[in-house]
């Protein structure tokens, strides 16, 4: 490889080292943020399923709109949450995977499946599969309840509309800086799993042993008042780990990406350092053969 070369590559790997780095600190502050405001509205989520928990028994007596089970099953649709930007290493592949999973085995149930792609990586995936009839999209940086209130209201009146009769949600759940895994929930209609997928272990045995209580007003407007509330906080919780989890990937590729730049840059210099000391080899034998030819 020639000195001017190997030169140019190493310019080429600094500037792309910069870019990784700057990448990589940027994700950083946005993970935080988002995991900040996941944490922050985490407990008001929480705090409703442990009541819903303790309605069991009216839950059980009075089916809400929301959780009464619709038959026949015509129509299903599922939801695909993924982000807007790439460079994110294989969070966007693992949720296309895991959800193609999934799909797979609702289908064999029956019904007819709809995909609603949220995020613009999800819908570029999707319309070359299926035909999609609505899709969400800049919800990468999306850390609000109001600016989930759109999807969550679409949801909402679709599922009410009886346009379809069972909703999932294919999200990436966050863990930690280092684990997301992608996870699927039914949203329609309400189960006691996905109730309980808010709660912990200590919670959930803690209000299993609660005893019944007064409830004001009745427990039929209650329900009617709180089911959509929640519903809308699970949206907005599922967006949030979503994004949270986006942030985490892309912050962990560009760490890899930035280490793999640095020890190109090694070897890269290790390969300037021996041209260049090939090339002052020759150039002192030439002069060497060029003084014992003028003598």
């Amino acid at each position: 490889m020639e000195l001017k070369e190997v030169k140019a590559k190493i310019g080429s790997v600094k500037n792309i080292s910069e870019l990784t780095s700057a990448l990589e600190t940027f994700s950083a502050l946005k993970m935080k943020k988002t995991q900040k405001r996941f944490m922050e509205s985490k407990p008001f989520a929480q705090e409703m399923a442990a009541m819903l928990n303790r309605m069991k028994k009216e839950l059980r007596e009075r089916k809400s709109v929301f959780m009464a089970c619709r038959y026949p099953v015509e129509k299903i649709l599922v939801c695909v949450v993924a982000s807007d930007r790439g460079f994110c290493g294989p969070f966007n592949s693992n949720v296309f995977k895991f959800a193609d999973k999934e799909i797979a085995k609702i289908k064999e149930e029956g019904g007819e499946v709809e995909i609603l792609p949220i995020g613009k990586k999800a819908i570029e995936y999707y319309k070359r599969r299926y035909k999609i009839e609505s899709s969400f999209s800049g919800v990468g940086d999306y850390w609000e309840l109001k600016q989930t209130k759109d999807i969550s209201d679409f949801l909402i009146s679709s599922y009410l509309e009886d346009k379809y009769q069972r909703v999932h949600v294919v999200y990436t759940h966050f863990f930690s800086s280092f684990i997301q895994k992608p996870n699927i929930i039914q949203l329609f209609p309400i189960r006691g799993r996905t109730i309980l997928n808010f709660l912990k272990e200590e919670e959930i045995k803690t209000h299993s042993r609660n005893p019944n209580y007064i409830l004001e007003p009745s427990p039929e407007v209650i329900l009617d008042e709180v089911l959509p509330v929640f519903v809308e906080y699970m949206i907005y919780q599922f967006i949030l780990s979503a994004n949270t989890s986006e942030h985490s990937s892309r912050m962990m590729a560009m760490r890899n990406a930035s280490d793999n730049a640095r020890e190109l840059l090694d070897v890269l210099r290790l390969d300037y350092n021996k041209a260049r000391q090939t090339q002052i080899t020759s150039e002192v034998c030439e002069v060497s053969s060029t003084k014992e030819a003028m003598e």
